[in-house]
């Protein structure tokens, strides 16, 4: 009997600026790049769907590129959702396994997990990721993996991931309707990190912040797991906007016009040189100083940084991340921001730069692809883990 083909780990990242499809296939236990496909991204504004039927059309033809380009049909995806709408929750709770101690099995952290995750939340969010961060037996804290362990309580403390419903009913209606059915929905961070940290970095403690073009997503781990998330409303295309508005030019030249030229920080380049303004509709180019486009992106990059340190001070992560921050996402290339946001937050920065499968493009090798490569990991690991449906972790992973 011939064997069954083993179905392809396919990634869909629905973004407000590009929609990308990247397929990789699985032999012996190794992820290899197979092919991807790309489209502009026009019906979505701040990480949610405003136009349906444009969506739609735009993942159709990154996943016809995709399948042409790979020769493999897709029917499965993972995919991103992310947006000012998503919030992380913290959340603890424990069960009386017996009167006396015993031996803890992985049924009973299934179900100790499951009771932490079950979070009272609003009737229009959606629960799409639950994060087991340690376990307590006994009023022992700080137990990463209890099994086998022997006790008579059992508690969990978890991280949750909600989202709005609506935002989730139509992110996974457009890729229905494009003829693709929904895996997994993921917060980005918590694919990419697969991609751009190593263990120390989880370990000493990290911000891994995703600079999309509506938005910027940021989830903090420290010894080893996640332990806060947000959503800050500013990302790329911000800048952009200001540019297009500052400077009367159309959208699309002031995004070209921001990744060529664009610095987070005036003082990082010459006030005698100038560059090219196209006008709106006829009217003709100008030249124009160098030195005002920064100054006109200067203070946005300061609001984003504002608002990312902001963040993490009221959770109390600021000041204990021993690994700094990585940044991720197409916002993240704007040259300087890492240089200006250590200075003003006084903390280390980088940009994460994701190790790639085998056979992957270098291209993919950029903050901006962080996403669809992480979440190739993260879709490998998840199979793997459905194909043991004893597993704990299995039992642990929701839509």
């Amino acid at each position: 009997m011939p064997k069954k083909p083993i179905e392809p780990v396919a990634i869909l990242d629905v973004g407000t600026d590009k929609i990308c499809l990247l397929v990789s296939q699985e032999r012996d236990d190794r992820l290899y790049y197979a092919g991807h496909g790309l489209s502009e991204s026009s019906g979505i504004r701040k990480g949610v769907i405003s136009n349906l039927e444009t969506v739609v059309g735009d993942i159709k033809r990154a996943a016809d590129a995709a399948e042409v380009s790979s020769g493999v049909a897709v029917e499965r995806v993972f995919v991103n959702l992310s947006g000012a709408h998503v919030r992380g929750l913290a959340s603890q709770a424990g069960t009386t396994l017996t009167s006396r101690s015993r031996e803890i099995t992985r049924e009973d952290i299934r179900k100790v997990v499951q009771v932490a995750g079950s979070f009272a939340i609003p009737e229009d969010r959606e629960i799409i990721d639950v994060l087991p961060q340690e376990f307590i037996l006994d009023n022992q804290a700080g137990i990463r993996d209890p099994i086998g362990m022997l006790g008579s309580r059992l508690e969990a403390r978890v991280h949750i991931i909600t989202v709005s419903s609506s935002a989730k009913q139509n992110l996974v209606a457009a890729a229905n309707r494009a003829h693709l059915e929904v895996e997994y929905l993921i917060f980005p961070p918590v694919a990419e990190h697969e991609a751009v940290l190593s263990a120390e970095d989880r370990e000493a403690g990290v911000a891994l912040v995703d600079i999309g073009a509506g938005s910027s997503a940021v989830m903090v781990f420290s010894a080893s797991v996640a332990q806060h998330s947000a959503v800050v409303p500013v990302g790329g295309a911000h800048f952009s906007n200001d540019i297009a508005i500052g400077f009367n030019t159309p959208m699309r030249d002031a995004e070209r016009i921001k990744r060529n030229f664009g610095f987070a920080c005036a003082a990082m380049v010459s006030e005698r040189n100038d560059i090219e303004v196209p006008g709106i509709g006829d009217r003709p180019s100008r030249l124009l100083p160098h030195r005002d486009l920064c100054d006109c992106l200067e203070p946005r990059a300061q609001e984003l940084i504002a608002m990312i340190g902001d963040n993490l001070q009221r959770a109390g992560w600021l000041r204990a991340l021993g690994a700094g921050i990585v940044l991720t996402g197409g916002g993240a290339r704007l040259n300087g921001l890492p240089e200006l946001m250590e200075r003003q937050l006084r903390i280390p920065v980088r940009m994460g730069v994701p190790s790639l499968p085998e056979g992957m493009p270098d291209e993919f090798a950029d903050p901006e692809f962080a996403f669809v490569v992480g979440a190739t990991y993260f879709g490998q690991r998840h199979r793997l883990r459905a194909q043991r449906p004893k597993s704990f972790w299995s039992k642990l992973q929701r839509k």
